[in-house]
C-alpha cells in the first residue's frame, strides 16, 4: 500500500525521502516555515502535516510554555517489540490474531499472517507468527538480544500449543518505539492545553496514532491524512482533532467518493 502511494506522489512531481530523521520543525512566532533534518538540512514549507510522536513534535517547536511543557511531561508512549517467528507448518490455526491474557506468558498477541489472505503466504506452506510484547524504554527487554527475544517467543508459542509439534525454523525481531499513546486516568486533562496551543499554530496539522496521541487503528489515521491534505488543497476547514474512534460520529458523517471526501452533515 504505502509503496504504492510513494509511487503516486513521484509520479505527480513529488518527493518521497526516508531514513531521513525530522530535528525540529521550524517557525517565525505563530508561523510554521518548514523543518530541519537531523543532519542540518532545512527544508522550507508553509505547511507541515507531522506523524511525529505528539510529545517530541511539540517540544521540537521550541520556546513551549511551562504550563504545556508541564502537560507534555504527563503523557507517555509504549513502545512494541514485534518478534516474527517462521513456522513450518500451513494449518496451525485459523484466527488472524489471538490476544494472551495467560499471566505466565509474556506475549499480549499472536498474527498469524497466513490467515489474513493467501496473497500473503505466495503458495508457501510454512506460516509467519507475530508475537508482541510491549513494554516502556527503561524495561529490559526493550533492549534486550535479538536472539533472547527469539527464544522467549518460542517459548512461549511452544506453551500455548498452538504449534502442534511444528519447528520453529527461525526469527526476526522489530522493534517500535512510542506506537501507543498511554490513556492513563486523566490524561485528557494534559492533552488539551498541548492541543490548544498546537492551534495557534499557522501552517501546522498533526495526524495519525502518534502525532495526535489518538489511539486511532488505521481506517482512522488514512482518513486524518485525507482531510489534513484537503485542508492544504482546498482550505476546507476540516477539524482534525474530531477524528478518532472517540467520535464515531465524525467519521460516519463522511463518505469517501471518486472526487474526495464528502461531508454528508453539509450535503
Amino acid at each position: 500500500v504505502y509503496e504504492r502511494m510513494a509511487a503516486s506522489i513521484t509520479r505527480n512531481g513529488g518527493r518521497v525521502e526516508t531514513s531521513t530523521p525530522v530535528r525540529c520543525i521550524m517557525r517565525e512566532g505563530k508561523r510554521i516555515t518548514g523543518v530541519e533534518t537531523a543532519d542540518g538540512s532545512v527544508i522550507h514549507a508553509s505547511r507541515v502535516i507531522s506523524t511525529m510522536p505528539f510529545t517530541l513534535m511539540a517540544r521540537s517547536l521550541g520556546e513551549v510554555p511551562e504550563p504545556v511543557e508541564h502537560a507534555l511531561s504527563q503523557l507517555t508512549f509504549r513502545n512494541t517489540i514485534l518478534v516474527y517467528l517462521h513456522i513450518d507448518h500451513a494449518d496451525l490455526f485459523p484466527d488472524q490474531w489471538l490476544y494472551i491474557h495467560s499471566p505466565e506468558l509474556r506475549t499480549g498477541r499472536i498474527t498469524n499472517f497466513r490467515n489474513w489472505a493467501p496473497e500473503l503466504h505466495g503458495g508457501s506452506r510454512k506460516t509467519i507468527l507475530a508475537l508482541e510484547y510491549w513494554c516502556h524504554h527503561d524495561d529490559a527487554v526493550w533492549t534486550q538480544p535479538d536472539q533472547e527475544l527469539i527464544a522467549t517467543a518460542t517459548r512461549d508459542i511452544k506453551a500455548t500449543g498452538l504449534l502442534q509439534g511444528a519447528h520453529v525454523e527461525d526469527g526476526k525481531v522489530l522493534r517500535l518505539p512510542r506506537c501507543y499513546p498511554v490513556y492513563a486516568k486523566g490524561y485528557k486533562q494534559h492533552l488539551t492545553p498541548c492541543v490548544e496551543w498546537l492551534k495557534t499554530f499557522e501552517g501546522l496539522q498533526v495526524i495519525g496514532r502518534y502525532g495526535a496521541f489518538k489511539y486511532n487503528n488505521q481506517d482512522h489515521s488514512i482518513l486524518m491524512g485525507i482531510l489534513a491534505a484537503e485542508n492544504v488543497i482546498k482550505n476546507a476547514g476540516h477539524d482534525i482533532w474530531s477524528v478518532n474512534t472517540d467520535y464515531e460520529d465524525y467519521q460516519e458523517a463522511a463518505i469517501i467518493s471518486e472526487s474526495g471526501l464528502v461531508d454528508v452533515t453539509r450535503s
